[in-house]
Order: C-alpha cells, then structure tokens, then sequence
C-alpha cells in the first residue's frame, strides 16, 4: 500500500467490504466508488445531519457538523455525520438506518378497477395475471402486445408490465415493481437535485443514475413474464414515463436551472415520442412516450392522473396529489383550474426530527388516551419502532391537539415544550415543537391552495392521490384542519393515479393507432386547456395562509 493509500473496511448491513483509499478523502466518494448506496436528504450540505455512520475503528476527530448536530455519547460512540466526514487512517464504519437506501415498496397498481382506455364505462382487469392468463389465440400462440408504464419519482420509482390486444379495449397488469431512485444520493427534494446539477458533469450523473434504475425495472419486469425487449423484434412495443417536471428534465439530461428559480419557466414540457435508446441506453429500438406536463410544478405526473379522469359536464371534482409539491386541480364542469402548493416533504416525514420513510418500524398510526395519556402505537410490519413516516406524523399532530396537549396555536404545554412529547416508553422518539411547526406549514399550504382553487365552489368528488393519500383516515386527521370543509365526506383515494394514467396510455399506443389518437387528443385537452392558478400572486394568499396555520 502506498504512503498516502488508506484501507476502508465497509458494514453494509451484513455484508463487508474492504477498499483502498487516499488519505484525506470524502467517505461518501469512498462509498460511492464501493457502489455503496447510501441516502444524502439534503444533497449533503450538511443542512440535516441526518445521514449518519458509525466508525468502529479510526473514527476522525468531531468537527463542528458532530458538535451541531450529534450529543457527546453519540461521538463518543463514533458516529459522525457522513456527507462531511473526511477519512485520514485505516478505519471501518458501519452503515446506519439513516444513511441506508431503505427498500421501499413505491405505491404501484392496486386491484381496483378503473376506466378502460378504450371504453370509460368499462372497467379493466387490473389484478395481476400469470403466464396461463395472458391473451392467446385459438391455437394457444400469445397474441397482443406488451407495454411498460413507469412513474418516475423523486423518492421511488414505480412500474408497470401490462398487455393489451386490439380485440379487447381493456389491459391487463402483469407484474408490478419499484426501487428507491437512486439520486436520492444527491438530495432527498427536488430543489436539491436542481442545485446538484448546476455542474454538469454531476447533471450527466443524475441521468445515468436514473437511467441505470429505470433500466433495472424493465429488465426485472420483462424476464419475469420471458418478455423478450431487445433484438429485431421484441415483444415489449411500448414504453410511457411519466413524472414531475424536474424529474423528466434530469432524465431526459435538460438543464433544469430555471425550474429552481423565479420565474420559475418550464421549457420542456410538451409529451415527446422517440425510439427507447435515445434516452434509455440499454433498451434499444421500442417506442417511448415522455408524458407531458403543465408547468414547473404541475408536471406530468398530475396530467397521467388527470387522464384517469372524465373531463365532463355531469361532475365537479377536486384532483389532489398529497407530495412535497402539493399539487392540485378542481374541475367545475367547465373548466379546470391548477395549482401547486409549497407543502414541504413534511408528507413523507422529511424535516421531522424523527421522521423516517414507510418501512418497516415505522410509526404509522398512533393514538392518545383521553385520560391518562397514554400513547398506544401501531409501526409498519409490526417490527420495533424506529421512528415516525407520514401517516403518522399527522395522526400524532391530531391527537396532541384533539386531547390539549398542544393548543390551536400549535404550542405544546410546558410539560413537553423543551424535549417533544414522548411517543415510546424508553423516550428516544419523540414529537417535538418543531415539527409541529413543520406540521403546520405543510398542511395551511394545502389548505390554503385548495381554499383559493375552489375559489367558493363545492366540489362532487375530492380524488387524493399517492401513497400518503391512500394510507391517511381523513377522521384521524380532522383536527389538523388540513382539508377545507367543502371536502367532508367526498374523500375518495385512487392510490397511484400517475401510473395508472401512464398504464392507460401505454394500453392505447398497444391497441392502435386510432386509440393512440384519441389518448393524445385527451392529454392535449388536459395540458391546454388547465388555467395556472398563481398561489403567490393571489389576493389575500398570504393572511389567509397565516391563518390557517391555526388548528
């Protein structure tokens, strides 16, 4: 080993590794070299000092990110903040639950029926089918077409193996998969992501890295059916990708500065159709749809969930995607109005002290005895608690309001103002006064933005959309005061919508040219007929988002 070469030996959660580096390296580029995946929330600005590692041996001397963020016990144990560790002698660190790239099962297709493409009065066999139930003809040779649908998110990705034959205006899924997106590495939102590409060599390496996860899904979803999807003449003919703006401009290697700064202009957002390797290296030669998108922040992944949607005269209804952006449309029968709301990624637990994603461990849904107080918790898989996701982040707001424990300010009494309210016996999670602030701003920013859309209006039917809308219980909300009365009782969640409606174009490129028509003819409707609603510049916006911060 040469003078100013280190050894590095890597804890992946079981597994070990040991590599070779300089002395007065960055651990995270170490990591990365060592295809170590690993989660930055904050693009590693040192914003968060959330991503964690623990040093078993040759822990560098704390610097001031350990002293802000970490207790002395922590240090003493060797756990340092890895998106500013810098590595000087032979050492070895273990992976911690907060640096490590969690396998989360993205929201995919349920078994609900939905409107077929071909026909909107029918409803389309969406439960998955085996090999025995695929179309075939009379002498049992497969006929139809094949064709995937992915939902490129900022968290996870999300995809779809359907088939679709012109004798049947309806689609089948047949397999469903997901993976974390790996540019997580590079921030947890998208305003992170936006700032990391500024470079362009780090621009070039989002692309790749989407890429590269999008890439894996094909290739799993199609040899788990023996779908061929390269040579001459593959059986996969459809490929559609819809997704928020910023997303879709880092795939398709656009510069998305101007997405991260007022104006805030989109200049890519018409749907575009080309061959598969223009943009996926490695799946050559099948025809690939970019959805396309309404602005900055209303992206194509609200069209795709628009177009699972009836655009008629006989219902009014609200289209809310509960996300970071909270984005929003209300139809009124004539017109259909969108916005989108600064909610932060409070939704996914993101900025809560100890928030973590839907995994197993986490708290998903608590409650509060009247009396006592006491806290009675439910966590995902039903394993030891590690922390709050989304659900129940707001359950636990809820119910510290429902039983005055925090009043309608959003203040907690004195007995837990200092450290938080305790949500386990031992104490280590727990719900502090920031996060209810975080709380707050999240949920005045929903109702506010839907408050103006509707603009007086009552809406038939409210449709919530992603993975937070479809696991939330509207009544263990209720004193949040997140959601405008006009919304009682109309709740309807639709759970993944965006890769329904990229399911159900793909279904009509399968089925001709005619169905292809009519699908474009629909999201032309959609994105050019939605009349932007600028929250910022709307009259009283800003007092009465003040206001509604109250609970």
């Amino acid at each position: 080993m040469k003078a100013k070469e280190i050894s590095v030996t890597i804890n992946e959660y079981g597994k070990q590794i040991t590599v070779t580096a300089t002395k007065g390296e960055r651990l995270k580029a170490i990591l990365e070299r060592a295809g170590i995946k690993y989660s930055l929330p904050c693009g590693g600005t040192g914003r968060c000092g959330r991503c964690r590692i623990k040093f078993l041996k040759g822990a560098p001397i704390p610097g001031s990110f350990e002293e802000r963020f970490l207790t002395d016990e922590e240090t003493e144990e060797g756990i340092r903040i890895l998106c500013r560790t810098v590595v000087y002698e032979d050492c070895e660190v273990e992976l911690l639950e907060s640096a490590k790239e969690h396998d989360i099962s993205a929201l995919t297709l349920d078994d609900e029926p939905v409107n077929s493409p071909g026909n909107p009065d029918r409803p389309s066999a969406l439960a998955r089918a085996s090999n025995q139930d695929r179309i075939a003809g009379p002498d049992g040779e497969m006929t139809g077409s094949y064709g995937i649908a992915i939902d490129l998110g900022t968290t996870t990705i999300a995809a779809a193996l359907i088939s679709a034959a012109p004798d049947n205006p309806g689609y089948k899924v047949l397999q469903t998969a997901s993976c974390i997106n790996s540019q997580r590495r590079y921030g947890g939102d998208v305003i992170s992501r936006i700032s990391a590409a500024e470079n362009e060599e780090t621009r070039e390496a989002l692309r790749r890295t989407v890429v590269t996860d999008i890439e894996n899904l094909i290739k799993e979803l199609a040899t788990a059916e023996n779908i061929a999807y390269t040579g001459q003449n593959p059986d996969l003919k459809a490929i559609t990708i819809t997704g928020n703006t910023t997303m879709l401009y880092l795939l398709a290697g656009n510069d998305p500065k101007s997405l991260g700064s007022y104006p805030y202009i989109a200049e890519h957002l018409g749907k575009e159709w080309m061959l598969s390797d223009i943009i996926l290296d490695n799946i050559p030669d099948i025809s690939l749809t970019l959805l396309p998108g309404i602005s900055a922040f209303v992206g194509a992944d609200i069209v795709a969930g628009l177009f699972t949607l009836e655009l008629t005269d006989d219902e009014k209804f609200f289209f809310l995607d509960l996300g970071t952006n909270g984005e929003m449309a209300f139809y009124d029968g004539e017109k259909l109005r969108v916005t989108s709301a600064a909610a932060g990624p409070v939704f996914e637990a993101g900025g809560i002290s100890c928030g973590t994603a839907s995994i197993p461990g986490a708290i998903d849904h608590i409650t509060i005895d009247e009396t006592d107080h006491h806290v009675t918790i439910h966590t995902i898989g039903d394993a030891q608690p590690i922390g709050i996701c989304g659900t129940g982040v707001m359950e636990i707001t809820s119910e510290l309001v429902k039983h005055h424990i925090a009043d309608e300010t959003g203040l907690l009494t004195d007995e837990y103002f200092d450290e938080g309210f305790p949500l386990t016996k031992d104490g280590k999670i727990r719900f502090t006064q920031q996060d209810i602030r975080n709380v707050q701003l999240a949920k005045a920013a929903i109702y506010t933005g839907a408050k103006t859309l509707l603009n007086g209006d009552i809406p038939d039917k409210v449709y919530i959309s992603g993975g937070f809308g479809s696991k939330i219980s509207p009544e263990n909300v209720e004193e949040l005061r997140m959601f405008p009365r006009e919304f009682d009782g109309k709740i309807v969640a639709i759970g993944n919508s965006a890769l329904k409606g990229a399911a159900q174009y793909t279904a009509c490129v399968l089925l001709g040219w005619d169905k292809e028509t009519d699908a474009t003819a629909k999201l032309d409707l959609i994105t050019e007929s939605a009349l932007l609603t600028e929250l910022a510049t709307a009259d009283g916006f800003d007092e009465d988002y003040i206001a509604a911060m109250n609970f």
